[in-house]
């Protein structure tokens, strides 16, 4: 069961869209653009990564590595899971940025562009889903807008027609404290964004169906140099959790990931490998 359980848990932190875009469009795009520019500091050329269960042994069937090249303008990921099969992502990036990313597992493919304005920001992140299988064709396009550098708005299209209008709204730091959708003039759903002293975000909060009261989505903790020392993810329509905690060495790159259950019994251990 374990097993099952950390392969899962490792598909839906890393291979599952969040589903709060102000997370996933800007801080996780920021910290992903951020890892990858201390990689290319670091000369890594390639990443490779184990995964062992909470009894040391090797996870079943779990391969993963990255390798750079082009002097880091490219970067290619191929991951093996044995819950969920084996997926290639190629990311291109332009002045430091990722542009491009597509990712090939199985009969779906989805290709990400990004856009960005002269000072980083994005300003488009288009999806295109390509499923031969279902015979499936569907594009996503985000369009962001900015009074200055915090995000007022976005819009979010699929297939060119069907819109939601993502609203934000900001607390006294002007930090996004909470984020809207609103279809045909109808709320659909409602996010909270909490920060700690130093504004760096703490939770991500909505209404857990299943709790019937608002509970986080995600919690982080962060290490003095504001990289994330922890995340605690809550499934929504779930009362369960797991908690994920990070170990850096001294150039800042990620050596260990380690997986916890919510009564903090260790379900297993990612170790990467940097050359």
């Amino acid at each position: 069961m374990k097993k099952s359980v950390l392969l899962l848990t490792f598909i839906l932190v890393f291979h599952f869209a969040n589903a709060q875009f102000y997370y996933n469009d800007v801080v996780d795009l920021k910290a992903s653009n951020k890892t990858y520019a201390n990689l290319v500091k670091n000369n890594v050329q390639e990443i490779t990564a184990t995964s062992m269960e909470s009894d040391n042994t090797p996870a079943a069937g779990f391969a993963y590595s990255k390798i750079l090249k082009d002097n880091g303008a490219v970067a290619i990921t191929h991951t093996v899971l044995e819950t969920g099969g084996v997926s290639d992502d190629y990311d291109n990036y332009t002045n430091g940025l990722i542009s491009k990313s597509q990712d090939v597992a199985d009969s779906v493919s989805t290709i990400v562009e990004y856009t960005y304005d002269n000072e980083g920001k994005i300003l488009t992140v288009k999806t295109q889903t390509d499923d031969t299988t279902m015979d499936t064709h569907s594009i996503e396009l985000h369009q962001w807008f900015y009074t200055g550098s915090v995000p007022d708005s976005m819009l979010r299209i699929k297939n060119g027609g069907d819109t939601t209008v993502i609203q934000f709204k900001k607390d006294g730091n002007q930090n996004i404290a909470e984020e809207l959708w609103l279809k045909r003039g109808r709320l659909i759903e409602h996010y909270f964004y909490y920060y700690n002293d130093k504004n760096l975000l703490t939770d991500i909060v909505r209404f857990n169906t299943k709790a019937q009261q608002m509970l986080p989505d995600y919690m982080f903790e962060y290490n003095d140099d504001a990289t994330i020392s922890q995340l605690t993810q809550i499934p929504q329509g779930s009362s369960d959790y797991v908690i994920w905690q990070y170990i850096y060495d001294e150039r800042g790159l990620k050596t260990k990931d380690v997986l916890f259950d919510k009564h903090k019994q260790l379900l297993g251990t990612i170790n990467y490998t940097y050359r």
